[in-house]
Protein backbone atom coordinates (compact mmCIF):
# COMPACT_ATOMS: atom_id res chain seq x y z
CA UNK A 1 0.00 0.00 0.00
CA UNK A 2 1.55 3.35 -1.14
CA UNK A 3 1.45 6.60 2.15
CA UNK A 4 2.93 5.90 5.67
CA UNK A 5 3.85 3.07 8.25
CA UNK A 6 1.42 1.92 11.19
CA UNK A 7 1.98 3.33 14.59
CA UNK A 8 3.26 0.55 17.12
CA UNK A 9 0.37 0.46 18.44
CA UNK A 10 -1.69 -0.57 15.27
CA UNK A 11 0.87 -2.83 14.52
CA UNK A 12 0.67 -4.55 18.21
CA UNK A 13 -2.97 -4.83 17.94
CA UNK A 14 -2.87 -6.01 13.84
CA UNK A 15 -0.34 -8.74 15.08
CA UNK A 16 -2.56 -10.20 18.14
CA UNK A 17 -4.86 -10.21 16.08
CA UNK A 18 -3.51 -12.50 13.42
CA UNK A 19 -2.46 -14.75 16.27
CA UNK A 20 -6.20 -14.68 17.75
CA UNK A 21 -7.45 -15.50 14.45
CA UNK A 22 -5.28 -18.17 14.05
CA UNK A 23 -5.65 -19.74 17.59
CA UNK A 24 -9.45 -19.22 16.70
CA UNK A 25 -8.86 -21.12 13.16
CA UNK A 26 -7.54 -24.23 16.02
CA UNK A 27 -10.53 -24.41 17.55
CA UNK A 28 -9.38 -23.07 21.37
CA UNK A 29 -11.04 -23.19 24.20
CA UNK A 30 -13.58 -19.68 25.02
CA UNK A 31 -10.56 -17.91 26.55
CA UNK A 32 -9.52 -17.21 23.04
CA UNK A 33 -13.02 -14.85 22.33
CA UNK A 34 -12.67 -13.25 25.37
CA UNK A 35 -9.37 -11.99 24.28
CA UNK A 36 -11.31 -10.88 20.48
CA UNK A 37 -13.71 -8.74 23.01
CA UNK A 38 -10.81 -6.71 24.43
CA UNK A 39 -8.85 -6.17 21.22
CA UNK A 40 -12.58 -5.06 20.07
CA UNK A 41 -12.93 -2.93 22.26
CA UNK A 42 -9.14 -1.19 21.98
CA UNK A 43 -10.14 -1.00 18.70
CA UNK A 44 -13.12 1.08 19.22
CA UNK A 45 -10.63 3.24 20.71
CA UNK A 46 -8.45 3.84 18.24
CA UNK A 47 -12.00 4.37 15.49
CA UNK A 48 -12.69 7.38 17.49
CA UNK A 49 -8.63 8.91 17.80
CA UNK A 50 -8.65 8.38 14.02
CA UNK A 51 -11.89 9.93 13.38
CA UNK A 52 -11.13 12.59 15.64
CA UNK A 53 -7.48 13.45 13.39
CA UNK A 54 -9.07 13.25 9.93
CA UNK A 55 -11.61 15.59 10.77
CA UNK A 56 -8.65 18.22 12.54
CA UNK A 57 -6.85 17.29 8.61
CA UNK A 58 -9.86 18.16 7.02
CA UNK A 59 -10.68 21.33 8.81
CA UNK A 60 -6.72 22.15 7.77
CA UNK A 61 -7.22 21.70 4.53
CA UNK A 62 -10.26 23.42 3.98
CA UNK A 63 -9.10 26.39 6.07
CA UNK A 64 -5.64 26.39 3.81
CA UNK A 65 -7.88 26.42 0.06
CA UNK A 66 -10.05 29.79 1.59
CA UNK A 67 -6.77 31.54 1.75
CA UNK A 68 -5.66 30.34 -1.71
CA UNK A 69 -7.36 30.50 -5.16
CA UNK A 70 -5.39 27.80 -7.31
CA UNK A 71 -7.28 25.46 -9.18
CA UNK A 72 -4.88 22.89 -7.93
CA UNK A 73 -5.50 23.68 -3.86
CA UNK A 74 -9.53 23.81 -4.44
CA UNK A 75 -9.24 20.15 -6.36
CA UNK A 76 -7.24 19.14 -3.74
CA UNK A 77 -9.62 20.99 -0.83
CA UNK A 78 -12.83 18.95 -2.66
CA UNK A 79 -11.38 15.57 -2.51
CA UNK A 80 -10.45 15.94 0.68
CA UNK A 81 -14.04 16.43 1.74
CA UNK A 82 -14.92 13.56 -0.74
CA UNK A 83 -12.40 10.95 0.87
CA UNK A 84 -13.95 12.35 4.10
CA UNK A 85 -17.61 11.82 2.91
CA UNK A 86 -17.12 7.93 1.31
CA UNK A 87 -15.22 6.99 4.39
CA UNK A 88 -18.06 8.39 6.22
CA UNK A 89 -20.22 6.12 3.97
CA UNK A 90 -18.36 2.94 4.51
CA UNK A 91 -18.05 3.06 8.67
CA UNK A 92 -21.61 3.67 8.55
CA UNK A 93 -22.13 0.50 6.49
CA UNK A 94 -20.00 -1.39 8.77
CA UNK A 95 -21.80 0.01 11.88
CA UNK A 96 -25.27 -1.11 10.54
CA UNK A 97 -23.40 -4.60 9.72
CA UNK A 98 -22.24 -4.78 13.27
CA UNK A 99 -25.98 -4.35 14.83
CA UNK A 100 -27.22 -7.18 12.22
CA UNK A 101 -24.60 -9.46 13.93
CA UNK A 102 -25.87 -8.79 17.59
CA UNK A 103 -29.75 -8.83 16.23
CA UNK A 104 -29.21 -12.50 14.58
CA UNK A 105 -26.91 -13.42 17.24
CA UNK A 106 -30.12 -12.18 19.92
CA UNK A 107 -28.16 -9.77 21.58
CA UNK A 108 -28.12 -5.90 22.29
CA UNK A 109 -24.25 -4.71 23.03
CA UNK A 110 -20.84 -6.65 23.22
CA UNK A 111 -22.13 -8.89 26.25
CA UNK A 112 -20.79 -11.93 28.25
CA UNK A 113 -23.91 -13.49 26.41
CA UNK A 114 -22.73 -12.64 22.85
CA UNK A 115 -19.05 -13.42 23.42
CA UNK A 116 -20.18 -16.34 24.27
CA UNK A 117 -22.15 -17.22 21.68
CA UNK A 118 -20.20 -20.33 19.46
CA UNK A 119 -23.64 -20.36 17.29
CA UNK A 120 -22.78 -20.12 13.60
CA UNK A 121 -25.58 -17.28 12.52
CA UNK A 122 -22.88 -14.63 11.89
CA UNK A 123 -21.35 -17.16 9.70
CA UNK A 124 -24.04 -17.82 7.82
CA UNK A 125 -24.95 -14.60 7.16
CA UNK A 126 -21.98 -13.63 5.52
CA UNK A 127 -20.92 -16.81 3.86
CA UNK A 128 -24.59 -17.78 2.40
CA UNK A 129 -24.39 -16.84 -1.17
CA UNK A 130 -28.82 -16.56 -1.28
CA UNK A 131 -28.37 -14.03 1.48
CA UNK A 132 -26.84 -9.92 0.16
CA UNK A 133 -24.72 -9.47 3.36
CA UNK A 134 -21.27 -11.26 1.95
CA UNK A 135 -21.49 -9.86 -1.39
CA UNK A 136 -22.18 -6.50 -0.53
CA UNK A 137 -19.94 -5.76 2.22
CA UNK A 138 -17.31 -6.90 0.05
CA UNK A 139 -18.33 -5.24 -3.19
CA UNK A 140 -18.09 -1.82 -0.51
CA UNK A 141 -14.94 -2.42 0.29
CA UNK A 142 -13.74 -2.86 -2.80
CA UNK A 143 -15.29 0.43 -3.87
CA UNK A 144 -14.32 2.41 -1.27
CA UNK A 145 -10.39 1.64 -2.40
CA UNK A 146 -11.43 2.31 -6.23
CA UNK A 147 -12.98 5.90 -5.21
CA UNK A 148 -10.02 6.53 -2.61
CA UNK A 149 -7.61 5.90 -5.44
CA UNK A 150 -9.08 8.22 -7.66
CA UNK A 151 -9.18 11.18 -5.44
CA UNK A 152 -5.74 10.66 -4.16
CA UNK A 153 -3.63 9.27 -6.88
CA UNK A 154 -2.60 6.79 -5.01
CA UNK A 155 -2.34 3.03 -4.80
CA UNK A 156 -4.37 1.37 -1.92
CA UNK A 157 -4.27 -2.39 -1.88
CA UNK A 158 -7.42 -4.19 -0.97
CA UNK A 159 -9.29 -4.27 2.23
CA UNK A 160 -11.20 -7.64 1.24
CA UNK A 161 -8.28 -9.56 2.29
CA UNK A 162 -7.80 -13.47 1.42
CA UNK A 163 -5.33 -15.22 2.96
CA UNK A 164 -2.96 -15.58 -0.28
CA UNK A 165 -3.34 -11.46 0.75
CA UNK A 166 -1.45 -12.20 4.07
CA UNK A 167 1.65 -13.25 4.18
CA UNK A 168 1.40 -15.03 7.52
CA UNK A 169 -0.82 -17.27 5.69
CA UNK A 170 0.24 -16.91 2.23
CA UNK A 171 2.10 -20.27 2.14
CA UNK A 172 -0.67 -22.52 4.11
CA UNK A 173 -2.40 -25.21 2.47
CA UNK A 174 -5.40 -25.21 4.22
CA UNK A 175 -6.39 -21.87 3.74
CA UNK A 176 -4.62 -20.60 0.33
CA UNK A 177 -8.18 -21.30 -1.68
CA UNK A 178 -9.82 -19.44 0.28
CA UNK A 179 -11.53 -16.26 0.00
CA UNK A 180 -11.85 -12.84 1.82
CA UNK A 181 -15.34 -14.38 3.00
CA UNK A 182 -14.99 -17.63 3.81
CA UNK A 183 -11.42 -17.02 5.27
CA UNK A 184 -12.78 -14.39 7.83
CA UNK A 185 -16.09 -16.33 8.92
CA UNK A 186 -15.97 -19.88 8.37
CA UNK A 187 -16.42 -21.28 11.85
CA UNK A 188 -16.06 -18.38 13.31
CA UNK A 189 -18.47 -16.83 16.50
CA UNK A 190 -20.16 -13.84 16.86
CA UNK A 191 -17.12 -12.11 18.77
CA UNK A 192 -14.59 -12.78 16.31
CA UNK A 193 -16.83 -11.84 13.56
CA UNK A 194 -17.75 -8.57 15.13
CA UNK A 195 -14.16 -7.85 16.01
CA UNK A 196 -12.91 -8.77 12.44
CA UNK A 197 -15.06 -5.96 10.89
CA UNK A 198 -13.94 -3.59 13.57
CA UNK A 199 -10.34 -4.28 12.54
CA UNK A 200 -11.23 -3.40 8.99
CA UNK A 201 -13.13 -0.37 10.03
CA UNK A 202 -9.55 0.84 11.51
CA UNK A 203 -7.66 0.15 8.22
CA UNK A 204 -10.26 2.57 6.56
CA UNK A 205 -9.72 4.79 8.57
CA UNK A 206 -6.01 4.40 8.05
CA UNK A 207 -6.18 4.65 4.77
CA UNK A 208 -8.12 7.84 4.93
CA UNK A 209 -5.86 9.42 7.17
CA UNK A 210 -2.92 8.46 4.16
CA UNK A 211 -5.14 9.90 1.70
CA UNK A 212 -5.88 12.95 3.49
CA UNK A 213 -1.81 13.62 4.40
CA UNK A 214 -1.37 13.35 0.77
CA UNK A 215 -3.83 15.96 -0.15
CA UNK A 216 -2.30 17.75 2.77
CA UNK A 217 0.99 18.47 1.04
CA UNK A 218 -0.93 19.43 -2.74
CA UNK A 219 -2.32 21.90 -0.64
CA UNK A 220 0.77 23.12 1.03
CA UNK A 221 -0.02 22.91 4.14
CA UNK A 222 1.14 20.59 7.66
CA UNK A 223 4.65 19.64 8.30
CA UNK A 224 6.26 17.13 5.70
CA UNK A 225 6.93 14.37 7.04
CA UNK A 226 9.82 12.76 5.92
CA UNK A 227 9.56 8.40 5.96
CA UNK A 228 11.55 7.52 2.96
CA UNK A 229 15.56 8.04 3.26
CA UNK A 230 18.76 6.58 1.06
CA UNK A 231 22.34 7.18 1.24
CA UNK A 232 23.88 9.59 -1.01
CA UNK A 233 27.42 10.49 -2.46
CA UNK A 234 28.52 13.80 -3.49
CA UNK A 235 31.96 13.47 -4.96
CA UNK A 236 34.11 16.56 -4.30
CA UNK A 237 35.43 16.19 -8.16
CA UNK A 238 33.20 14.67 -10.59
CA UNK A 239 36.56 13.40 -12.41
CA UNK A 240 39.45 11.66 -11.00
CA UNK A 241 42.55 10.09 -12.45
CA UNK A 242 43.93 6.91 -11.61
CA UNK A 243 46.29 6.85 -8.99
CA UNK A 244 44.69 9.63 -7.65
CA UNK A 245 42.89 10.25 -4.44
CA UNK A 246 38.54 10.32 -4.67
CA UNK A 247 37.02 12.25 -2.39
CA UNK A 248 33.07 12.79 -1.76
CA UNK A 249 30.93 13.25 1.25
CA UNK A 250 28.16 11.09 1.89
CA UNK A 251 24.93 12.12 3.52
CA UNK A 252 21.77 10.97 4.26
CA UNK A 253 18.48 11.79 1.80
CA UNK A 254 14.84 11.86 2.58
CA UNK A 255 11.51 12.52 0.73
CA UNK A 256 7.53 12.21 2.17
CA UNK A 257 5.54 9.58 0.42
CA UNK A 258 2.67 11.75 1.13
CA UNK A 259 3.44 14.35 -2.33
CA UNK A 260 5.19 13.91 -5.49
CA UNK A 261 7.75 16.67 -6.32
CA UNK A 262 8.21 18.36 -9.43
CA UNK A 263 11.21 17.87 -11.15
CA UNK A 264 13.27 19.99 -13.94
CA UNK A 265 16.50 20.07 -15.76
CA UNK A 266 17.51 23.28 -17.27
CA UNK A 267 13.68 24.11 -17.01
CA UNK A 268 12.89 20.66 -19.21
CA UNK A 269 10.27 17.98 -16.92
CA UNK A 270 12.25 15.20 -16.38
CA UNK A 271 10.88 11.74 -15.16
CA UNK A 272 10.18 10.40 -12.42
CA UNK A 273 11.10 6.97 -11.34
CA UNK A 274 10.97 5.23 -7.26
CA UNK A 275 14.49 4.16 -6.31
CA UNK A 276 14.90 0.50 -4.45
CA UNK A 277 14.13 2.63 -1.33
CA UNK A 278 10.49 3.96 -3.07
CA UNK A 279 12.33 8.07 -2.84
CA UNK A 280 11.27 9.92 -6.39
CA UNK A 281 14.04 9.93 -8.57
CA UNK A 282 14.47 12.61 -11.14
CA UNK A 283 16.58 10.74 -14.34
CA UNK A 284 18.52 13.23 -15.98
CA UNK A 285 19.93 12.39 -19.02
CA UNK A 286 21.50 14.06 -21.89
CA UNK A 287 24.19 13.83 -24.48
CA UNK A 288 27.40 15.86 -23.14
CA UNK A 289 28.21 18.37 -25.89
CA UNK A 290 31.73 19.07 -26.77
CA UNK A 291 33.64 22.79 -25.67
CA UNK A 292 36.12 24.82 -25.29
CA UNK A 293 38.50 22.25 -23.79
CA UNK A 294 41.25 23.37 -21.24
CA UNK A 295 44.42 22.67 -23.36
CA UNK A 296 46.15 21.41 -19.76
CA UNK A 297 43.06 19.09 -18.65
CA UNK A 298 41.86 18.58 -22.01
CA UNK A 299 38.75 19.46 -20.06
CA UNK A 300 35.28 21.51 -20.73
CA UNK A 301 33.39 22.86 -17.31
CA UNK A 302 29.51 22.70 -18.23
CA UNK A 303 26.96 23.32 -16.17
CA UNK A 304 23.11 22.69 -16.03
CA UNK A 305 20.20 24.00 -13.91
CA UNK A 306 18.79 21.35 -11.58
CA UNK A 307 15.36 22.50 -9.54
CA UNK A 308 12.68 20.54 -7.72
CA UNK A 309 8.89 22.02 -7.09
CA UNK A 310 8.21 20.92 -3.68
CA UNK A 311 5.09 22.14 -2.24
CA UNK A 312 4.87 26.27 -3.06
CA UNK A 313 8.87 26.12 -2.39
CA UNK A 314 11.81 25.57 -5.43
CA UNK A 315 15.16 24.60 -5.02
CA UNK A 316 17.47 25.87 -7.35
CA UNK A 317 21.16 24.65 -7.84
CA UNK A 318 23.71 24.98 -10.80
CA UNK A 319 25.36 20.96 -11.26
CA UNK A 320 28.88 21.45 -12.54
CA UNK A 321 30.34 18.70 -14.37
CA UNK A 322 33.40 18.33 -16.88
CA UNK A 323 33.30 17.05 -20.25
CA UNK A 324 36.88 15.24 -21.19
CA UNK A 325 37.92 15.93 -24.50
CA UNK A 326 37.78 12.48 -26.62
CA UNK A 327 40.96 10.91 -27.74
CA UNK A 328 40.30 9.83 -31.36
CA UNK A 329 42.52 6.84 -32.46
CA UNK A 330 42.92 5.78 -36.15
CA UNK A 331 44.24 2.59 -36.78
CA UNK A 332 44.43 2.60 -40.75
CA UNK A 333 44.59 -1.26 -43.11
CA UNK A 334 47.45 0.25 -44.78
CA UNK A 335 50.24 3.21 -44.28
CA UNK A 336 49.07 6.55 -42.26
CA UNK A 337 48.33 8.28 -45.54
CA UNK A 338 45.71 7.50 -48.15
CA UNK A 339 45.49 6.66 -51.85
CA UNK A 340 43.74 8.78 -54.13
CA UNK A 341 39.88 7.31 -55.05
CA UNK A 342 40.99 3.79 -53.20
CA UNK A 343 38.73 2.18 -51.03
CA UNK A 344 41.24 3.03 -47.68
CA UNK A 345 39.85 0.89 -45.03
CA UNK A 346 40.64 2.91 -41.60
CA UNK A 347 39.67 2.05 -37.55
CA UNK A 348 38.71 5.45 -35.86
CA UNK A 349 37.66 4.56 -32.34
CA UNK A 350 37.21 6.64 -29.12
CA UNK A 351 38.11 4.62 -26.42
CA UNK A 352 36.71 6.67 -23.49
CA UNK A 353 33.22 5.98 -24.92
CA UNK A 354 32.85 2.82 -24.11
CA UNK A 355 29.84 0.82 -25.51
CA UNK A 356 28.30 4.10 -25.82
CA UNK A 357 30.36 4.28 -29.22
CA UNK A 358 28.22 4.10 -31.80
CA UNK A 359 29.35 6.60 -34.40
CA UNK A 360 28.83 8.96 -37.26
CA UNK A 361 31.11 10.07 -39.85
CA UNK A 362 31.40 13.04 -42.49
CA UNK A 363 34.48 13.98 -44.80
CA UNK A 364 35.31 16.83 -46.41
CA UNK A 365 37.58 16.33 -49.88
CA UNK A 366 36.04 12.21 -49.57
CA UNK A 367 33.87 10.10 -49.65
CA UNK A 368 32.75 8.06 -46.15
CA UNK A 369 31.35 4.43 -46.43
CA UNK A 370 30.37 2.57 -42.54
CA UNK A 371 32.17 -0.86 -42.53
CA UNK A 372 31.15 -3.76 -40.58
CA UNK A 373 31.32 -2.19 -36.58
CA UNK A 374 30.92 0.31 -35.14
CA UNK A 375 34.37 2.72 -35.87
CA UNK A 376 35.25 0.64 -39.00
CA UNK A 377 34.93 2.94 -42.29
CA UNK A 378 36.27 3.18 -46.11
CA UNK A 379 37.40 6.68 -46.96
CA UNK A 380 37.78 7.16 -50.83
CA UNK A 381 39.66 10.80 -51.00
CA UNK A 382 39.31 12.93 -54.11
CA UNK A 383 41.46 15.54 -52.84
CA UNK A 384 45.23 15.70 -51.48
CA UNK A 385 43.91 16.76 -48.25
CA UNK A 386 41.13 14.44 -46.32
CA UNK A 387 39.42 15.82 -42.97
CA UNK A 388 37.09 13.05 -41.39
CA UNK A 389 34.81 14.64 -39.09
CA UNK A 390 33.63 12.06 -36.22
CA UNK A 391 30.22 12.62 -34.43
CA UNK A 392 28.47 10.25 -31.84
CA UNK A 393 24.68 10.25 -30.83
CA UNK A 394 24.25 13.87 -32.15
CA UNK A 395 27.80 15.46 -30.84
CA UNK A 396 30.66 16.34 -33.00
CA UNK A 397 33.76 14.62 -31.33
CA UNK A 398 36.20 16.31 -33.55
CA UNK A 399 37.86 15.60 -37.20
CA UNK A 400 40.76 13.78 -38.14
CA UNK A 401 42.82 15.15 -40.97
CA UNK A 402 44.76 12.70 -43.71
CA UNK A 403 47.24 12.99 -46.37
CA UNK A 404 46.84 11.63 -49.72
CA UNK A 405 49.06 10.76 -52.48
CA UNK A 406 48.97 9.69 -55.65
CA UNK A 407 48.18 5.64 -56.81
CA UNK A 408 51.44 3.82 -57.50
CA UNK A 409 52.35 3.01 -61.51
CA UNK A 410 51.74 0.03 -62.09
CA UNK A 411 54.41 -1.99 -64.02
CA UNK A 412 54.17 -4.15 -67.58
CA UNK A 413 55.64 -7.55 -67.77
CA UNK A 414 55.53 -9.38 -71.08
CA UNK A 415 55.23 -13.52 -70.22
CA UNK A 416 54.89 -16.90 -71.90
CA UNK A 417 51.58 -18.89 -72.27
CA UNK A 418 53.40 -20.52 -69.21
CA UNK A 419 53.56 -17.66 -67.38
CA UNK A 420 57.32 -17.32 -67.13
CA UNK A 421 58.01 -13.77 -67.55
CA UNK A 422 60.10 -13.02 -71.13
CA UNK A 423 63.88 -11.48 -70.50
CA UNK A 424 64.18 -8.12 -72.08
CA UNK A 425 67.93 -9.26 -72.35
CA UNK A 426 67.63 -13.16 -73.60
CA UNK A 427 63.89 -12.66 -75.28
CA UNK A 428 62.77 -16.21 -76.40
CA UNK A 429 62.97 -18.00 -79.35
CA UNK A 430 61.36 -17.04 -82.30
CA UNK A 431 60.21 -20.67 -83.44
CA UNK A 432 58.14 -21.51 -80.13
CA UNK A 433 56.52 -17.86 -80.10
CA UNK A 434 53.10 -18.50 -81.30
CA UNK A 435 51.45 -16.20 -78.28
CA UNK A 436 52.56 -14.10 -74.99
CA UNK A 437 50.50 -12.01 -72.47
CA UNK A 438 50.97 -8.49 -71.50
CA UNK A 439 49.91 -7.83 -67.89
CA UNK A 440 50.17 -4.75 -65.49
CA UNK A 441 51.10 -5.33 -62.52
CA UNK A 442 50.39 -3.47 -59.07
CA UNK A 443 52.71 -2.07 -57.08
CA UNK A 444 53.29 -5.06 -54.35
CA UNK A 445 52.59 -2.59 -50.95
CA UNK A 446 50.08 -1.11 -52.85
CA UNK A 447 47.91 -4.43 -53.56
CA UNK A 448 48.35 -4.96 -50.07
CA UNK A 449 47.18 -2.18 -48.68
CA UNK A 450 44.23 -1.36 -50.81
CA UNK A 451 43.60 -4.39 -52.95
CA UNK A 452 39.85 -4.07 -54.13
CA UNK A 453 41.75 -1.01 -56.26
CA UNK A 454 45.01 -2.94 -57.36
CA UNK A 455 43.03 -4.76 -60.47
CA UNK A 456 44.46 -3.22 -63.60
CA UNK A 457 43.33 -4.22 -67.57
CA UNK A 458 45.40 -3.37 -70.35
CA UNK A 459 42.82 -2.47 -72.86
CA UNK A 460 44.45 -1.81 -75.91
CA UNK A 461 48.56 -2.06 -77.25
CA UNK A 462 50.34 -1.90 -80.47
CA UNK A 463 52.44 -4.94 -81.16
CA UNK A 464 55.33 -4.50 -83.49
CA UNK A 465 57.82 -7.46 -85.59
CA UNK A 466 60.90 -5.25 -86.05
CA UNK A 467 64.02 -6.06 -88.05
CA UNK A 468 67.08 -3.59 -86.92
CA UNK A 469 64.54 -0.33 -87.32
CA UNK A 470 62.73 -1.07 -89.84
CA UNK A 471 58.90 -2.94 -89.10
CA UNK A 472 58.39 -5.90 -90.59
CA UNK A 473 55.03 -6.80 -89.05
CA UNK A 474 52.91 -4.20 -87.16
CA UNK A 475 48.62 -5.28 -85.28
CA UNK A 476 46.86 -3.55 -82.58
CA UNK A 477 45.52 -5.50 -79.97
CA UNK A 478 42.74 -5.02 -77.37
CA UNK A 479 43.45 -7.66 -74.54
CA UNK A 480 46.30 -8.61 -72.83
CA UNK A 481 46.54 -12.21 -74.79
CA UNK A 482 48.63 -11.60 -78.33
CA UNK A 483 48.20 -14.31 -81.01
CA UNK A 484 51.48 -14.09 -83.23
CA UNK A 485 51.07 -17.36 -84.89
CA UNK A 486 50.98 -16.33 -88.05
CA UNK A 487 54.51 -13.91 -87.74
CA UNK A 488 56.28 -16.88 -86.54
CA UNK A 489 57.22 -18.21 -90.19
CA UNK A 490 58.77 -14.74 -90.39
CA UNK A 491 61.04 -15.01 -87.46
CA UNK A 492 64.84 -14.72 -87.47
CA UNK A 493 67.70 -14.73 -84.62
CA UNK A 494 68.21 -11.35 -83.73
CA UNK A 495 64.02 -9.43 -84.82
CA UNK A 496 62.64 -7.76 -81.83
CA UNK A 497 58.84 -8.02 -80.69
CA UNK A 498 58.16 -4.64 -79.46
CA UNK A 499 54.96 -3.58 -77.61
CA UNK A 500 54.04 0.16 -76.90
CA UNK A 501 50.77 -0.03 -74.14
CA UNK A 502 48.23 2.98 -75.11
CA UNK A 503 45.74 2.38 -72.64
CA UNK A 504 45.35 0.86 -69.13
CA UNK A 505 42.47 0.98 -66.48
CA UNK A 506 42.01 0.52 -63.22
CA UNK A 507 38.26 -1.12 -61.33
CA UNK A 508 38.40 0.78 -58.43
CA UNK A 509 36.79 0.12 -55.01
CA UNK A 510 33.30 1.41 -55.92
CA UNK A 511 32.99 -0.86 -58.81
CA UNK A 512 34.07 1.37 -62.10
CA UNK A 513 36.50 1.95 -64.09
CA UNK A 514 39.00 4.16 -63.68
CA UNK A 515 41.64 5.36 -66.75
CA UNK A 516 45.07 5.31 -66.44
CA UNK A 517 47.48 7.48 -66.83
CA UNK A 518 49.99 6.08 -69.80
CA UNK A 519 53.43 7.54 -70.21
CA UNK A 520 55.48 5.68 -72.97
CA UNK A 521 55.20 2.34 -71.46
CA UNK A 522 57.37 0.10 -74.61
CA UNK A 523 58.41 -3.36 -73.59
CA UNK A 524 60.83 -4.99 -75.91
CA UNK A 525 62.61 -8.33 -76.28
CA UNK A 526 64.87 -10.48 -79.07
CA UNK A 527 63.76 -13.34 -80.63
CA UNK A 528 67.23 -16.10 -80.82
Amino acid sequence: MAGGKETPRQKMIGMMYLVLTALLALQVSSAVLEKFAIINGTMEGLIIEGNTENAHALATIVEEAGKNSNSRVVAAKNNAVKVREITAEAMTYIDNLKKTFLEVSKAEQVDEKFISNHASDVATLMIDKNKPYGKEFVAMLDKYVKDLSGLTGMEFHTLAKAPKDIPVFAANQDHVRKDFLTFTFENTPAIAAYASVTQIQTEILDYESKALNKLLGDVGVGVVKIDKFVPMVRPVSSVVAAGSTYEADMFLSGSSSSFTPEMSMDGKPLELVDDVSGIKMGKVKFTASAGAYDPKTNLAKKTFSAEIHMKDTIIKQDIEYFVAKPIIRVTTGNAPTLYMNCGNSVMIEVPALGTNYNPTFSGNGAKIFKGDKPGRVTIVPNQRKVSVTVSNAGTVLGSEPFDVKPIPRPRYEAKESSGKEISSKTGVRGSALASFRVVAEADENFKQEVPKDAIYRIRSMEVIHARGTSPINTMTVSNENIDVSRWRSQFKPGDNIIVEIKTVTRRTFEGSDERVEVKSEIIRFPLQ
